[in-house]
């Protein structure tokens, strides 16, 4: 029992330092070298649980906060709040949404295991939830739309001047694609 809580520990170590360098440097100037001093462990075991490296923290963390911050698209009476929460937190955590990005383009098989991730976290809400199956892929769409939209819009070009007039845009978008 004492080495599966190391072993979690030594995760959550590693994802901390990975973030805070993130935070601070960007993923291209962070190293697996900075990361393990930062966690106080060895780079071998960064590689040992994280066999690709960089690109493994970065999503390993994508499915933690995918899993906390689930968003109820087609699921909720306030999309409007859901919609604001999506935003905020693409805010609060751009370096981290940047190393996601290029956590994907460094390596195709974790865009992958990100995708095969978000259906499954997505089907379990859908079961714990008692809902059908059927919405889950009405439910993909309208996430990956949106969150695409919010991402062109906070990291490449603005698509609106205002929050609220991209949440009247994410508004129509949700509509269309749940009528």
């Amino acid at each position: 029992m004492s080495y599966q809580r190391d072993k979690e520990q030594k995760k959550t170590d590693i994802q901390q330092a990975f973030t805070e360098l993130i935070n601070t440097n960007g993923y291209d100037k962070t190293t697996i070298r900075q990361i393990a001093k930062k966690a106080d462990i060895s780079v071998g075991i960064i590689y040992h649980y994280y066999p690709q490296g960089k690109p493994s923290i970065a999503a390993a963390i994508y499915e933690k906060n995918l899993r906390e911050t689930i968003p109820p698209y087609g699921l909720t009476e306030n999309i409007d709040e859901v919609l604001r929460n999506h935003i905020q937190s693409h805010r609060e955590n751009s370096e981290m949404y940047k190393a996601f990005d290029q956590a994907i383009l460094a390596d195709h098989d974790v865009f992958e295991s990100i995708k095969r991730d978000r259906r499954q976290i997505m089907m379990e809400y859908l079961e714990e939830k008692d809902l059908p199956v059927e919405l889950l892929d009405r439910w993909l769409t309208t996430y990956n739309v949106i969150d695409a939209v919010i991402h062109k819009h906070l990291y490449i070009n603005s698509v609106c001047e205002k929050d609220p007039e991209l949440i009247n845009l994410l508004r129509t978008i949700y509509s269309a694609i749940n009528s």
